[in-house]
C-alpha cells in the first residue's frame, strides 16, 4: 500500500478490501492489523462501501474482537445497509467463542427477522457458542431447531454435540450420536474421535483411550497425526510413560510424521516420568528429524531443568532461545518464576518479574500466585504480601489460589490475626472461601496452639456448604486431641 503512493497510485476500498480478505483467509488477521488499516483509510479519506464495511466486520470477528465487530455492524445497519450472512455468522461465532452467548443468539435471531434462513453454519457457529458455555439443554434445542426447520447437520454439527455431550459425561448420547452420524451418512473423522478421548483425559479415564481406537477402527476412520497427540498427551497426564512411547511407535510405523506438538508432547511426558535425560535425546532427535523446536519446547525443558536446579542450563536455554529469533512468553517467565520461587531464588524470581514487564509483557495472577506461594511455603509473609500488593498495582484480581497462599504465608510466620483478615478480605470482596482456606486457617491457629479456636473455623467451613476433606478432617483431630491433653493436665 505504502508503495502504490509512492509511485503516485492513490489507494481505494477495494485495495483495501483485498489486503483484508487475504490476510482473513490466511489467518494473518489480528485487531491491531485492523485498527492500523482503519486509521490508514480515514487518513486517505476513504469512503466505505458495503464489501469494505462487511470485510472490516468479519476481519474482527476472525481476529477475536468482537467488540470493534459489533461497532462496525452498527455503523453498518445505522447507514441502512444489510450485512451479508456470512457476515453475522462471524460474528455470532465471535461472541460465543468470548461466552456472550445472550448477544450471538440476538444476531441468530435478527438474521431470521431479516428474512434470511439460517443454513447450517449459522446454526454450528451458536451451537459452539452453547459448547463452550457448557449449556447442554441449549446445544440439544439448537440442534432440534436445524432437523425441524429442515436444515442438515454436517460433520462439525455431530462433533460440536459430541463435545457437548463429552463435556457433560454422556457417553452413551456421544456414541448414540455417532450412530446417527452413520445413518445419515455423515462420516466421522478423526476429529471427532479425538474429542471424546480429550474429554475421557480430561475426566480422569485415561484408560478408556484404547476402546475410543476400537471404536474408532470398527467405524472404518483412521487415526490422525492429533489423535495421536492426544493419545500420546493423555497417557503422559497420567504418568504411562510406556502406553505414550508405544502410541508414538504406533504413530510412526503408520507413516504419520510427528510435528512439533507431537515432539513437545513427548518430551514432556518423559519430563513428568523423571526421564529428564531421555527428555534431552528427545530434542535432539525432534532438530535431527528436521523439526524446530518452539517456545512451548522450550518452557517445557526449562521446567524440567529447574526441577532438577540446573541453573546455568536454564540460562544456557534461554540463551539458545535468543540466538533462534524465539522470545519467551508469559509461559516462559511464569515457568521461571515459579522455578526460582520454590528453590528460594526470589532475587531471580523477582528480576524475571521485571525483566517481562520492561519488554511490554503483561504479568498473569497465576505468576504472582506462583511467587505468592513460593514466599508462603517459607514463611516469608511481608515478601508474600509485597507480591500481593504488586499484583493488585499492576490491576490484577487477586484469585483464590492466591488468597489462600497468602493465608498460607500468613499461618507459616504465626500472624494469625493476618490470615483472618485475608478471610475477612475474601467475603468483602465477593470471593467464596474453600476448604483449603478453611484447612490452611486451622493449622495457621495449631501453629499458634489456639486449640479451641479451631472447631469454630471447622463449623463454619461446613456451615458455607464446603465438604472438608481428608486434611481438614485431620485438622480438627489434632486440635481435638490437644484440647484433650491439655484438660488432662
Amino acid at each position: 500500500m505504502s508503495r502504490m503512493r509512492q509511485d503516485g497510485f492513490p489507494s481505494d476500498f477495494v485495495n483495501y478490501s483485498l489486503i483484508i480478505q487475504s490476510l482473513t483467509r490466511k489467518n494473518k488477521i489480528d485487531a491491531p492489523i485492523l485498527q492500523k488499516l482503519y486509521r490508514e483509510i480515514e487518513s486517505d479519506k476513504i469512503e466505505l462501501d458495503g464489501q469494505l464495511l462487511n470485510d472490516i466486520i468479519v476481519g474482527f470477528a476472525k481476529a477475536g474482537d468482537p467488540n470493534q465487530a459489533m461497532h462496525f455492524l452498527a455503523a453498518v445497519q445505522a447507514i441502512g445497509l444489510s450485512p451479508k450472512t456470512a457476515t453475522l455468522v462471524a460474528v455470532i461465532s465471535a461472541l460465543g467463542n468470548s461466552g456472550r452467548i445472550v448477544e450471538a443468539e440476538a444476531i441468530f435471531e435478527e438474521l431470521k427477522e431479516g428474512g434470511l434462513q439460517p443454513r447450517t453454519r449459522a446454526y454450528n457457529a451458536l451451537l459452539k457458542g452453547y459448547v463452550k458455555a457448557r449449556s447442554l439443554k441449549d446445544a440439544e434445542s439448537i440442534v432440534s431447531e436445524m432437523e425441524k426447520t429442515g436444515v442438515s447437520p454436517d460433520e462439525h454439527t455431530y462433533s460440536l454435540l459430541i463435545d457437548a455431550y463429552a463435556n457433560a459425561g454422556r457417553w452413551e448420547s456421544a456414541r448414540i450420536v455417532l450412530k446417527e452420524m452413520e445413518a445419515s451418512n455423515v462420516q466421522p473423522n478423526s476429529y471427532v474421535f479425538s474429542r471424546i478421548l480429550a474429554s475421557y483425559r480430561d475426566r480422569g479415564e485415561w484408560q478408556k483411550s484404547f476402546q475410543v481406537l476400537r471404536e474408532m477402527k470398527s467405524s472404518g476412520v483412521r487415526p490422525d497425526r492429533h489423535f495421536y497427540n492426544v493419545m500420546i498427551d493423555t497417557f503422559g497426564k497420567y504418568n504411562s510413560l510406556d502406553h505414550a512411547i508405544a502410541t508414538f511407535d504406533r504413530m510412526i510405523s503408520e507413516g504419520i510424521e510427528p510435528d512439533t506438538v507431537t515432539w513437545n508432547t513427548l518430551i514432556d511426558c518423559h519430563c513428568r516420568s523423571g526421564r529428564h535425560d531421555r527428555a534431552e535425546e528427545l530434542l535432539e532427535e525432534m532438530q535431527e528429524k528436521g523439526c524446530t523446536p518452539c517456545v512451548t519446547t522450550y518452557n517445557i525443558l526449562i521446567n524440567s531443568f529447574g526441577e532438577q536446579e540446573r541453573w546455568d542450563d536454564v540460562k544456557g536455554l534461554l540463551g539458545k532461545m535468543q540466538s533462534q529469533g524465539i522470545l519467551p512468553n508469559v509461559i516462559t517467565y511464569t515457568t521461571l518464576i515459579s522455578i526460582y520461587g520454590r528453590s528460594g531464588r526470589f532475587s531471580d524470581a523477582v528480576e524475571c518479574l521485571e525483566v517481562m514487564k520492561s519488554s511490554g509483557l503483561k504479568p498473569s495472577s497465576t505468576m504472582y500466585n506462583a511467587l505468592i506461594n513460593a514466599y508462603a511455603q517459607r514463611g516469608l509473609s511481608e515478601q508474600a504480601l509485597n507480591a500481593f500488593r504488586v499484583m493488585r498495582g499492576d490491576g490484577l484480581k487477586p484469585s483464590l489460589l492466591a488468597l489462600n497462599s497468602l493465608i498460607n504465608a500468613f499461618g507459616e510466620d504465626r500472624r494469625d490475626a493476618e490470615a483472618f483478615a485475608v478471610l475477612q478480605y475474601m467475603k468483602e470482596n465477593g470471593l467464596n472461601p474453600d476448604v483449603v482456606t478453611y484447612t490452611t486457617l486451622m493449622k495457621a491457629l495449631i501453629r499458634v496452639e489456639k486449640y479451641h479456636k479451631v472447631p469454630t473455623v471447622y463449623e463454619e467451613m461446613i456451615l458455607s456448604g464446603c465438604n472438608p476433606d481428608r486434611k481438614a478432617r485431620e485438622m480438627l483431630r489434632s486440635a481435638l486431641r490437644h484440647m484433650k491433653q491439655t484438660l488432662k493436665s
